[in-house]
């Protein structure tokens, strides 16, 4: 249990006790605006937080409003929509953007993989194995791309054995949803008819 500060007197960042006899006025008044600052900041992040969830659900409602209306049984989550205004000049968004990670089953992947570069790179050419690897190198934390490496699925390469797409597969089958979020987005239309974010991020304003 952390002990109070006695009146008269305030802690620093040391955990120092300091009598504000002793603090210059300057850190005083520094101190009382960040303060009110964080104080207000919190504040506007639960009001924000609250504005999201509010307009999440109205779109929702609406997504059920429609499904009752055609007399469709909605199953699972809500995917992407878009909302307009009647003139199109506004515009409502909502997004569902997935966590992905693969599973074990990528080293397997990795090992046929290697093996079709072994046989296509006998011939000195090493384009292809330094764009592979690439595709497989990791970040800073260690981590590897999941997306880079699903893109792989997208070319287009005749392989006589079978193995390129026999990996390419099992890529496929180690993917695996973690976690996803829900996001909303507001647009208004400039006077070119290019939809425009409404941006609500205090650092973009």
């Amino acid at each position: 249990m952390t002990n109070p500060i006695p009146e008269g007197y305030k802690q620093d960042g040391k955990g120092n006790l300091v009598a504000i006899a002793n603090i210059k006025q300057t850190d005083l008044i520094k101190d009382e605006f960040v303060q009110k600052a964080v104080a207000l900041a919190e504040k506007q992040q639960a009001e924000l937080a609250a504005f999201k969830q509010a307009q999440m659900q109205e779109v929702d409602d609406f997504i059920e409003l429609l499904a009752q209306e055609h007399e469709v049984e909605l199953g699972g989550k809500k995917g992407n929509v878009t909302l307009r205004s009647f003139d199109n000049k506004l515009s409502v968004k909502v997004q569902t953007q997935e966590r992905i990670e693969l599973g074990p089953e990528l080293t397997l992947a990795k090992q046929l993989i290697d093996e079709c570069l072994e046989e296509w790179t006998a011939d000195g050419n090493q384009n292809i194995r330094a764009i592979v690897s690439k595709v497989f190198s990791t970040d800073k934390q260690g981590s590897l791309n999941p997306q880079r490496i699903l893109s792989l699925r997208k070319l287009e390469i005749a392989d006589e054995s079978g193995k390129w797409q026999k990996a390419m597969n099992i890529i496929a089958e180690s993917v695996g949803v973690v976690d996803s979020s829900r996001f909303i987005r507001f647009y208004k239309q400039d006077a070119n008819g290019h939809d425009v974010a409404i941006s609500l991020d205090i650092a973009k304003l």
